[in-house]
């Protein structure tokens, strides 16, 4: 009996010398969760200069001279998951945190979660979690593109021929050549045209958005000509285009939001035989 209880002792004492172990190596709190500080608002938005990229932004308003400093922060949607900034970003009305965002899957809407961990003066560290509203629809927009290039190459594969020019001056025709090869997955996605740009019409007979979708068959290639002219002759417009030679692919697809389209990859090269034409034909 004598036994047991110097066992019973000796257990009890190596358990507390445990628990003091534990308690002196424990780490060290984490920032203070907290709602936003007073007044501050947020929203999410992608610069017209950007639609060639994948960045967008984060606004942090708040109506506040004392210095805020953001040492971390998280950007998440179901659309695209989670990206993580880091930095330290010292601010104290307003600044912008960018970041690019992830190929997107198909869904609704573009609000972001945003997670921050900051100081402001010379106070703790705080974290705070708030719904970011995409102010003007621009990540939505770019998603939905995501959505319908997705599911495009879910039912064909897209490949570009040759750029040709037909005729000279202001009749002059800018000819690319467009196949649409089935993979054979899917049976229910239409090409509904090419869009217009503000730089270039669609014109010549190619098909556009007003004209009846036109179905991917699963086992014959589609090939069409997408026709292109300049749509004003502008060389202010010319020299600081940023979006004239976006033009939209239109998917029809159960999947796909209505009126949705991606951008054709013409790629770099294309896109400067492009700006040489639009310069050639209107005389600039």
């Amino acid at each position: 009996m004598r036994t047991r209880v110097l066992v019973a002792a000796g257990l009890a004492l190596l358990v507390a010398a445990l628990v003091v172990v534990v308690v002196q190596v424990r780490e060290p709190d984490g920032p203070r969760r907290s709602a936003l500080p007073d007044g501050m608002t947020t929203f999410a938005d992608q610069s017209r200069i950007q639609r060639q990229t994948r960045t967008a932004y984060v606004r942090l308003l708040r109506p506040s001279d004392r210095p805020m400093t953001i040492t971390r922060a998280a950007f998440s949607s179901p659309r695209f998951g989670t990206v993580r900034w880091r930095g330290q970003e010292t601010f104290t009305r307003e600044t912008d945190l960018t970041f690019d965002v992830p190929l997107g899957r198909c869904g609704d809407g573009g609000d972001i979660t945003v997670s921050l961990t900051y100081t402001i003066g010379d106070g703790d560290p705080r974290t705070s979690r708030t719904t970011t509203r995409d102010r003007y629809g621009a990540v939505a927009a770019m998603l939905d593109r995501d959505c319908a290039q997705r599911v495009l190459a879910q039912a064909a594969r897209l490949s570009l021929g040759t750029v040709r020019v037909r005729g000279t001056g202001r009749q002059a025709v800018l000819v690319l050549p467009v196949t649409f090869t089935p993979t054979g997955r899917r049976s229910d996605v239409s090409f509904g045209g090419f869009e217009s740009t503000v730089l270039f019409d669609v014109t010549g007979g190619s098909p556009t958005p007003d004209q009846r979708p036109q179905r991917l068959d699963p086992q014959e290639p589609l090939s069409v000509a997408l026709r292109l002219a300049p749509a004003r002759c502008d060389a202010h417009a010319l020299a600081e285009d940023k979006v004239g030679t976006l033009i939209g692919v239109r998917v029809v697809a159960p999947d796909v939001a209505d009126r949705t389209s991606f951008y054709l990859p013409i790629g770099a090269e294309r896109r400067a035989q492009l700006h040489r034409f639009y310069a050639a034909a209107c005389g600039l």
